[in-house]
Order: structure tokens, then C-alpha cells, then sequence
């Protein structure tokens, strides 16, 4: 057990070479975070009256979307007028989900920028936990965008478990390195 506390304790307190693709996962997880808050407080504080339907009329208004082109027609109808129709609990519940995991992705984020060692294990459960989600979403109903969304995952996964030897490396036996 010592020798497994003693790992953990070197392990926890290594910093991270920074490369470019920690900055492009760093980048990624703060955008997705900062759209995820947004979302689920804009969710949260609509749902609770109609004006989500009446927000959903005017962006459609405003954007010039017409409901009848193809793809806008698959938008309004599976994403903003499903939402729309949903329960209050229901909206909450994704909106206060939205915000939790948004939170989660810019924790995410803070920790890589502090080059700090736990945040790519961090980011490498939170990716992979998704990633059956994504593969039945994926087969169920393919996007390109859902596709793409899953490609970048998996080679952030990739790249922190191959390149990165997130499991490999080990203290030495005479103590170089831990933390006192």
C-alpha cells in the first residue's frame, strides 16, 4: 500500500510537458465548458415560463431559418420544439446537467493551463465515460457533426494514453522526484 500511496503522491504532483495538443485540448475544453454554462443557465432560466417557446420563435424569426429547408426543418423540430415541449423538470434537469458538466470541462481546462499532471487523467475518464453514449448516439442517428465530435475524443484518448504514457511511468526505486 505504501508503495501505491507513494506513486500517487509523484504522480499527483508531476507538471505536464505542454504541447500543441494539450493547447488545442485545453482550448477545446474551455470553449465546450463556456457553451455548456451558457446553455444550461439560458435553459434554467427559461424554463420556468413560455419563454423558451417565445425565444425559439424570435431566433427563428431573426435568423431568417426557414422551418421548411431540410436541415433547418430536422433542427426546429428534434432539438428546439422537443425542448420546448418538454416538462419544466425535465429543462432544469438538463439545463442544471448542462451546467455541471460544462463546469466539469473548464475544470478541465484550469488544470491543463496549470500544467497540472491529474488533469489529463481527469480529462481521459470524463472523455472516455462518453464514449459509449457517443458510439449508440453515432449509430442510432449518424451526423457528421456527432462523427466528428467522437473522432476528436478518441484521439484526445489516444494521444494522452499512447503519447503521454499515462500509465507507464513509474518513480524510481530510490525516491528521485517524489514529493517530500
Amino acid at each position: 500500500m505504501s508503495g501505491l500511496r507513494r506513486w500517487w503522491r509523484w504522480e499527483m504532483h508531476r507538471e505536464l510537458t505542454v504541447t500543441p495538443a494539450i493547447r488545442f485540448i485545453t482550448f477545446e475544453r474551455f470553449v465546450k465548458g463556456t457553451v455548456l454554462v451558457l446553455a444550461g443557465i439560458l435553459l434554467i432560466a427559461l424554463s420556468g415560463t413560455d419563454a423558451f417557446q417565445d425565444f425559439v420563435q424570435r431566433a427563428q424569426t431573426e435568423l431568417n431559418l426557414n422551418p421548411g429547408q431540410h436541415i433547418w426543418q430536422r433542427l426546429y423540430e428534434q432539438t428546439l420544439v422537443r425542448f420546448g415541449l418538454a416538462s419544466t423538470r425535465v429543462r432544469d434537469a438538463l439545463g442544471a446537467g448542462a451546467v455541471l458538466y460544462g463546469l466539469l470541462e473548464i475544470v478541465e481546462g484550469i488544470g491543463l493551463l496549470r500544467r497540472r499532471r491529474w488533469a489529463e487523467y481527469l480529462v481521459l475518464v470524463a472523455t472516455c465515460a462518453f464514449i459509449p453514449v457517443e458510439v449508440d448516439e453515432l449509430v442510432r442517428h449518424p451526423t457528421a457533426f456527432k462523427a466528428l465530435a467522437f473522432a476528436v475524443n478518441i484521439a484526445i484518448v489516444a494521444y494522452l494514453v499512447w503519447r503521454k504514457r499515462l500509465f507507464l511511468e513509474r518513480p524510481s526505486e530510490a525516491g528521485e522526484g517524489l514529493p517530500a
